[in-house]
């Protein structure tokens, strides 16, 4: 699929001005993909994750009628709040629309900020993937959580949960990048182990003291000695607005970009 001719015919077409605006955006961050998978001679495309911090409901419906399916969230209170108030736009539109105009409404909420424990019971509720696992109890606590919600007929699938790996080198004591990169495979079993949690893969960060590629390259190499123990955990979330081409160069499967689909966030 051309998404950037689709985007950019979609902005022709469109008549709300922020919607076209987005359509526009879209098809711009489309055309970096292409160029840099190309330049990559990779034969497989990166999916994109639009980060929606910040960013009103109403935004994600626009980027939802567009044809995007899988929205970024870093904070639960918020992420929680949108989920809600995108369901019931989307119901909206589904009752006004004909029974001859039928559409999808499988909206994949990624979840990629640091999550406390305490917030896994609620997250499991509207996410489809967690991308920033990186403790043995935050894992055990969204198992948990996931079969609680199993139970109550609130998911029908294992929720999907990547490991965020900490870039660093070398590594602080701060903990804030998530995983130790030779704590990994420990925790890919702990992972794999539960019943109701699915390995993806993993997700990291471009560290900001030094360039994108030799980190990227970095979790390159972290990717193929995971899928050589868990050949199901195949994904590779990295690369932001900055840095998308150092991620598509070094294999990543999922982009996480905000900024340059939605635009500069508004202050908070």
């Amino acid at each position: 699929m051309d998404f950037t001719t689709a985007f950019r015919s979609a902005a022709d077409n469109a008549d709300d001005p922020r919607t076209r605006q987005l359509a526009l955006n879209l098809a711009a961050v489309h055309e970096r993909i292409d160029k840099a998978v190309a330049a990559s001679g990779r034969t497989d495309r990166p999916e994109l994750i639009v980060v929606s911090k910040y960013f009103p409901p109403e935004d994600v419906q626009r980027l939802f009628e567009l044809g995007v399916r899988d929205i970024g969230e870093n904070k639960d209170q918020e992420a929680a709040a949108k989920a809600a108030s995108v369901a019931e736009l989307l119901q909206d539109r589904d009752r006004r629309s004909s029974p001859e105009d039928p559409h999808d409404t499988a909206l994949r909420w990624h979840f990629i900020g640091q999550l406390q424990t305490n917030k896994a019971k609620s997250v499991v509720r509207y996410a489809h993937s967690v991308h920033s696992a990186d403790r043995p109890k935050l894992v055990k606590a969204l198992d948990n959580a996931a079969e609680r919600a199993s139970g109550e007929g609130v998911r029908s699938q294992p929720l999907e949960v990547l490991i965020q790996v900490d870039l660093r080198s070398p590594l602080p004591e701060d903990h804030r990048g998530g995983a130790s990169p030779t704590d990994m495979l420990s925790l890919a079993e702990i992972i794999a182990s539960c019943e109701h949690l699915h390995l993806g893969g993993l997700m990291a960060v471009a560290p900001l003291e030094e360039a994108p590629e030799p980190a990227f390259a970095r979790l390159g190499e972290l990717a193929q000695l995971l899928v050589t123990e868990h050949p199901v955990a195949t994904q590779i979330s990295a690369g932001m607005s900055q840095d998308l081409e150092a991620a598509v160069s070094c294999g990543a499967t999922r982009l996480r970009i905000g900024r340059d689909v939605l635009g500069e966030r508004p202050h908070h």
